[in-house]
């Protein structure tokens, strides 16, 4: 099962990785990183490699799309994806249930969604009853949604249904087709719903609840076996992450190419939730991944009684950290 469905991604990276990286390939170390849908939580691997940063490093990082946490566990479990950029219950899922999955950084570490609904939805209550899209059973989608809903008061189980759409383009459209009733997304989706009459019944990032929404994650194997390719993917990744900051305009002609993203007002909406959502410096917010990790266990049994520390290694940014890294990058 598992060779089958290596076989099939494999197809995937060749026919969806996007350009290569911009220094001569036979200089530089090929890593495949899979990334969780496309979105602004996820564009940050996309600016560290259009800005070179990732070459820089010595890393051709080849960037694999997947659209949903559990699918992209899937094709990381199998071992061809060295690196992924995935959410934190997606990591804690894999690793209690016995995979070598890691956490090495942490860049978002709240719920940075906003909960969208169809037209005439403007309160909790009415959820009730109602169906909320998705992108996968055991996302990080799933997760948010469930936490945002007993926030509120309703089950997630009992209360509503919940449907998985896959990513958040089909989501939005199910919404608009009345095909579901509400459904979590990030900007642009945010603004370009407001725009069009969809209330916002939550903007979770104004929240600021911790949680380990977006990490990078890779193998106790390549920890072992390959430390240095490990601290290089994190040099060009953090890079990145600070790039974004201080440079503005070609952050969003980035957005603009992988988002698709036209309207000015939508893109600026897109760059500051970038900014209000990313971490410079991406240690994991300890309580964020309890936070996680106590939320996971109510579907996966193995990860009760588990602690924070049990799925992050901190090595390789408090390496960067010794070396002056972080502070070469602010000045």
């Amino acid at each position: 099962m598992r060779v089958s469905l290596a076989k099939k991604w494999c197809l995937l990276v060749i026919l969806f990785v996007v350009l290569p990286a911009l220094a001569p390939a036979q200089q530089l170390e090929p890593v495949i990183m899979g990334v969780v849908g496309l979105s602004t939580n996820s564009i940050h691997p996309f600016i560290s490699r259009e800005a070179g940063l990732f070459s820089k490093y010595g890393i051709d990082a080849r960037l694999v799309v997947f659209d949903g946490g559990s699918t992209l566990a899937q094709a990381a479990i199998s071992g061809e994806v060295k690196f992924a950029n995935t959410s934190g219950p997606v990591s804690i899922s894999s690793r209690s249930a016995g995979a070598d999955r890691i956490i090495v950084a942490a860049h978002i570490n709240i719920l940075p969604y906003s909960l969208i609904a169809a037209k005439g939805i403007t309160r909790w209550e009415q959820l009730k009853g109602k169906r909320i899209a998705i992108s996968r059973f055991g996302s990080g989608t799933d997760t948010a949604v469930r936490l945002v809903l007993e926030k509120f008061g309703l089950n997630p189980d009992k209360d509503v249904t919940i449907l998985q759409l896959g990513p958040q383009t089909t989501r939005f459209s199910a919404l608009v087709s009345g095909s579901t009733d509400a459904t979590l997304v990030a900007p642009p989706f945010d603004v370009t719903a407001k725009k069009q009459g969809y209330p916002i019944l939550a903007d979770m990032a104004a929240l600021r609840i911790p949680y380990a929404q977006q990490v990078i994650e890779t193998s106790d194997r390549m920890i072992r076996e390959q430390p240095q390719t490990v601290k290089n993917v994190l040099k060009g990744f953090v890079a990145g992450l600070n790039y974004g900051f201080v440079n503005s305009a070609p952050t969003k002609k980035i957005m603009v190419k992988y988002l698709k993203v036209d309207d000015p007002e939508i893109l600026d909406r897109t760059y500051q939730h970038y900014t209000e959502i990313t971490e410079r410096k991406p240690y994991p917010n300890v309580e964020g991944v309890r936070y996680a990790v106590e939320e996971v266990a109510k579907r996966v049994p193995a990860a009760r009684g588990k602690q924070p520390q049990d799925f992050i290694n901190l090595r390789f940014l408090n390496e960067l950290d010794k070396e002056g890294f972080f502070k070469e990058l602010s000045k």
